[in-house]
This record gives C-alpha cells, sequence and structure tokens, in this order.
C-alpha cells in the first residue's frame, strides 16, 4: 500500500506540472484571460465606526467616542455618467 502511494505521487506531480506549463487554466474563459488580475481603478476602502457612522478615518484605528475598532467599507464608486 505504501508502495503504491510513493509511486502515484510523482504521477500526480507530473500531471499537475504538465497541465500548469500547459497554458490551458480550465473553467476560465478568453475574457477573463484578457482582464488584469489589477484594476485600472483600485478600490477604495474608509473605515467606520459601527456605532457612529459620522466617525471615519482613512486608517485603521478606534473610535474616539466609543473606543470600538473602525470597520474596513468600501467607498461607493462614483459614476463620471451623467
Amino acid at each position: 500500500m505504501k508502495v503504491r502511494k510513493l509511486l502515484l505521487l510523482p504521477l500526480l506531480a507530473a500531471a499537475l506540472i504538465v497541465t500548469t506549463a500547459s497554458g490551458d487554466t480550465p473553467g476560465v474563459s478568453a475574457q477573463q484571460k484578457e482582464r488584469s488580475a489589477h484594476s485600472k481603478d483600485p478600490t477604495q476602502f474608509h473605515y467606520v465606526c459601527p456605532m457612529h457612522e459620522n466617525v471615519t478615518s482613512k486608517k485603521p484605528g478606534t473610535c474616539p467616542k466609543c473606543k470600538m475598532k473602525l470597520e474596513k467599507k468600501r467607498l461607493p464608486k462614483t459614476s463620471d455618467e451623467g
């Protein structure tokens, strides 16, 4: 049984290397391949107190009113459409 596992491991590793080297990623469309992993407009965040939504910060910290940890929130996207 142990001999089978020892023989199977290199075969699986070789199969993984061959599929990775071929460049064909299963389940990925051509459109997804074209798209960059990084968007042109980076997502912006700010930090908000869960109890006092008017307390915001550009960096993590605590609320000066209640000393709770500020939560990271995504800034709403501004649309350029008029």
